[in-house]
């Protein structure tokens, strides 16, 4: 069986507190920030999987709990602010992946996948493809 590699970054943004931003992003395990001419992009450095992480450290209890990374960015982002999350990844060529996650500073996402083509040819051609997969 293979590993799945991925790779995950977003967009570059502008947040509220800088300070108080980059203190949240380095208690999340396997996330790096960029900086640039006053605006962040994150990215993961997941050495494993190359993806989004889903915990995060938390300093009182020095556990890793669950985290919601999209709804705890779009805090960070100040008004107006729409952060791109990407990944994509395969596992050889059993399978590729990939999707991105938009999200404005109040919360408010729109997803899509790269699976969405395979709707999307049965709306147009009125045929269901076979996977791209094995």
């Amino acid at each position: 069986m293979a590993n799945f590699t991925g790779s995950a970054r977003s967009n570059y943004f502008r947040v509220k507190d800088v300070e108080n931003f980059k203190s949240w992003a380095l208690n999340i395990s396997n996330i790096g920030f960029w900086e640039k001419e006053g605006t962040f992009a994150i990215y993961s450095d997941d050495p494993d999987t190359g993806c989004w992480p889903s915990s995060a450290l938390n300093p009182e209890t020095d556990d890793h709990e669950e985290i919601d990374l999209v709804a705890e960015l779009a805090d960070h982002l100040q008004d107006g602010e729409v952060a791109v999350l990407m990944q994509a990844g395969a596992e050889k060529l059993r399978y590729i992946g990939a999707y991105a996650t938009a999200v404005n500073h109040k919360g408010e996402t729109v997803d899509v996948s790269l699976n969405q083509i395979y709707q999307l040819a049965m709306d147009k051609f009125g045929v269901d493809p076979s996977r791209a997969e094995y």
